[in-house]
């Protein structure tokens, strides 16, 4: 009977281990489980105190200290790493170390997230259910705001929600370009308001998800006009100079973009939210300029962009605001252009000034052939003038430019650093505002160079200022930086030798010469 008892701790285990298993698996406790828990417990004790000499014998050996040591800072590690398991499930903390920030959100998609006031639902048709790369994408929302909630849907297990929202894009890709992917259909919801998010081609986006978050909080589309008739950029040219990528953007925002030719309207449409007159070859007639007057001195918003002359200056009606258009063109000996494959006649611009459309500026921004835009000497009554952009203090505005050569002459050329744009506000009373910013550049947002620095993110800041949606000012998603290593065969075969085995043949060595000293 002695001899069943000292071995009676491992039934006891056994019985309790067993009991433990039952209700992991059901969810379950009941009448059974504790007396087997009871039954096991005394039967520990039982092979306990009949083993307990032989145990206090073998507890005095030294290999059984040391087991011992050995076995409490075991449990003590496991301790530590459990307490630091259970706080970061209880207080999640992310880290990402990645150059273009991939796993984070970007301002802009911070400053969206957060103007949810309401309860916004996410509904995700994906084939099988969830998917990890757009659940992560998502919960990087709603760690920014929990009125932010959503749910995965089979559309094939649930045919019926998916009819219900008209729910027919979904399943796999195997793109050879972008590789193997899920598509389907995201469902925003948010009181009455509904955006649809469809991706067939390619994956979620962070861009594709914030701009339809942007969508419903906007609700009600702003328009945008855009002059036409004195030679500005065209909104549906896709070549280097035009202005459809711009445009697209400002779709993408959320905002309708329209084009007005002031000669035939003889007015700013009434639903204009923002003017823009984007680089005029032919100065506007006298009337055009009365008509947008008109529309400044009733709180409109004004977004101008000036090239360097032959382009016109409309230096006399930018006076009556404040505004100072420089005949000349703006040089940067510093060679920063280079590093965008350029010279000295498109300055690179890191000096933003405090302005709620440059607060956010990192980036540098760049201006290919550029005038100096400044505050007037003497300000018309009640209008205040800020500058936003400007260039290092050894640039200047020349004067007087003739094929390559070039220097700066005191007294006739503008010193650096030169200011490049502007914004003229005026308080009219009655929460209406004038609201003016002048560029001394146009072809800085154009298709060329539009995606390129921060150039993409001062126009569309400048137009969200304008439009009045501060909240939306920000920096937009990056799209992710294609980082590729090429390597020669011979380069592929010395790296595959090393991996493969130069490295284990290292450790095995390093094994067998410590096990030969150990045995000597």
């Amino acid at each position: 009977m002695k001899e069943y008892l000292k071995k009676a701790d491992i039934l006891g285990l056994a019985v309790i281990a067993a009991a433990l298993i039952a209700y992991s698996t059901r969810s379950i406790w009941s009448i059974y489980q504790t007396i087997a828990v009871v039954v096991g417990g005394l039967l520990i004790v039982a092979s306990i105190a009949v083993k307990f000499r032989d145990l206090r014998a073998t507890m005095a050996r030294r290999s059984s200290r040391f087991g011992i040591n050995s076995a409490t800072s075991v449990l003590l590690f496991v301790g530590v790493l459990g307490l630091l398991n259970f706080l970061g499930a209880r207080h999640e903390a992310r880290v990402d170390l990645t150059t273009e920030s991939l796993h984070s959100l970007a301002e802009q998609s911070v400053a969206v997230a957060t103007q949810v006031n309401a309860d916004l639902r996410i509904k995700a048709f994906y084939p099988g259910g969830e998917y990890a790369p757009v659940r992560e994408l998502i919960e990087l929302y709603t760690d920014q705001n929990r009125r932010i909630t959503f749910e995965f849907i089979d559309p094939d297990k649930q045919p019926e929600v998916a009819q219900q929202y008209s729910v027919t894009v979904y399943g796999d890709s195997n793109n050879p370009m972008t590789g193997g992917f899920r598509f389907g259909t995201l469902i925003l919801e948010m009181g009455e308001r509904t955006e649809r998010i469809e991706k067939q081609s390619e994956p979620l986006r962070e861009e594709d998800l914030t701009n339809a978050i942007m969508k419903i909080v906007k609700g009600e589309k702003k328009t945008i006009y855009f002059t036409e008739g004195h030679g500005e950029k065209n909104l549906e040219d896709t070549e280097r100079t035009g202005y459809n990528m711009a445009k697209a953007q400002l779709e993408r925002e959320n905002y309708a973009v329209k084009t007005v030719n002031l000669v035939r309207e003889s007015k700013v449409p009434e639903d204009a939210t923002v003017l823009i007159m984007n680089g005029p070859t032919l100065a506007p007639f006298q009337n055009e300029l009365d008509a947008i007057d008109t529309y400044l001195k009733a709180g409109g918003s004004v977004l101008i962009m000036l090239d360097p002359d032959p382009a016109p200056g409309l230096d006399e009606f930018l006076k009556k605001w404040s505004v100072e258009v420089g005949k000349n063109v703006v040089l940067d000996p510093t060679g920063l252009g280079r590093l965008l494959g350029m010279g000295p006649a498109a300055p690179l611009a890191g000096s933003y000034g405090s302005h709620k459309i440059t607060e956010r500026m990192r980036e540098m921004t760049f201006y290919p052939m550029v005038r100096s835009i400044t505050p007037a000497a003497t300000p018309s009554d009640g209008v205040t003038v800020d500058k936003l952009v400007e260039t290092n203090d050894r640039s200047w505005g020349e004067t007087n430019l003739k094929g390559n050569q070039a220097q700066f002459d005191d007294g006739t050329d503008l010193k650096g650093p030169v200011s490049l744009a502007v914004s003229a506000t005026k308080d009219l009373g009655e929460d209406k505002k004038v609201r003016l910013v002048v560029f001394g550049d146009s072809d800085f947002a154009s298709n060329m160079y539009f995606s390129q620095a921060a150039n993409g993110n001062l126009f569309m800041n400048t137009v969200t200022w304008l439009a009045q949606d501060e909240s939306f000012i920000s920096i937009r998603p990056k799209n992710p930086e294609d980082r590729r290593l090429t390597i020669t065969e011979s380069q592929g075969r010395v790296i595959s030798y090393i991996s493969v085995l130069l490295l284990p043949v290292s450790i095995l060595i390093a094994g067998v010469s410590v096990w030969m000293k150990r045995r000597r």
